[in-house]
């Protein structure tokens, strides 16, 4: 089985399209638990000339894993990208466990200010207010706001009903070792104000900030990794999507 942290880092796996907005990408990690590969993640996002965004996260277990356990996590969030900032439609969260199967869909009803949250077939009401996201376009619009410079970052994030506020910082700068090569990344940390979980982030100014690098460290200290394997950028103006193949 996939550990939670494992699943939790899907979560807060931070990516940003290593080009202006109108394009996208595709990035797959693996996920690292002390010396096993344990999973691997798939991402994709994409904003068309209209606006419109979709980005789509994948996670399932490799290895001995996946004989064990065959975990699976989809999440996905679609939208409107307008004048620099992100404006979710629907999101949901769908994990494929045999003996704990959890469905979260959210629509974000901007007529009437509300979100409709349906847990495993139990509807949540709660108001939509401003400036607010999903866990999954928050992403990418954190990353957005470091490809303008931004060092002031703060995004309030609707979760089951409920308004959080997600506060990361700098930290400091380092050479990064990947799959795919080295990069000069900065540190990102959000770190968790009541406990000691923390989500440390490496992003590499060369991919627009995309984090190569992240690691999630539990309460009790257990920690994930993921790294980046496989990039391609996409761009929606062209149907050629040319592979990174040197950092």
């Amino acid at each position: 089985m996939i550990p939670r942290y494992a699943l939790v880092i899907g979560c807060a796996l931070l990516l940003s399209s290593g080009a202006p907005a109108e394009d996208g990408y595709r990035a797959t990690y693996r996920l690292i638990v002390g010396p096993l590969t344990v999973g691997k993640m798939e991402r994709s996002f994409e904003v068309k000339p209209d606006g419109n965004y979709h980005f789509v996260s994948k996670l399932k277990a490799t290895g001995l894993a996946s004989i064990i356990h065959q975990d699976e996590l989809l999440e996905t969030s679609s939208g409107t990208f307008q004048s620099g900032a992100y404006y979710p439609a629907h999101y949901t969260w769908l994990r494929k466990n045999r003996k704990k199967p959890r469905a979260i869909s959210m629509h974000f009803d901007r007529e009437n200010a509300n979100i409709k949250t349906v847990v495993n077939g139990k509807t949540i009401s709660s108001p939509l207010n401003e400036n607010l996201l999903d866990k999954l376009v928050y992403q990418a619009a954190l990353m957005h706001d470091l490809r303008l410079g931004k060092t002031d970052l703060d995004y309030r994030i609707a979760d089951r009903g409920k308004e959080k506020r997600y506060r990361p910082i700098f930290a400091e700068q380092e050479r990064t070792k990947t799959d795919i090569g080295e990069f000069n990344t900065i540190k990102v940390v959000r770190q968790r104000v009541k406990d000691k979980r923390r989500t440390t982030f490496w992003c590499a100014a060369k991919l627009a900030y995309l984090p190569v690098r992240v690691s999630y460290r539990e309460k009790d200290g257990k920690e994930t990794i993921a790294l980046l394997t496989e990039y391609q950028r996409i761009d929606s103006s062209s149907s050629q999507a040319p592979r990174l193949k040197e950092p």
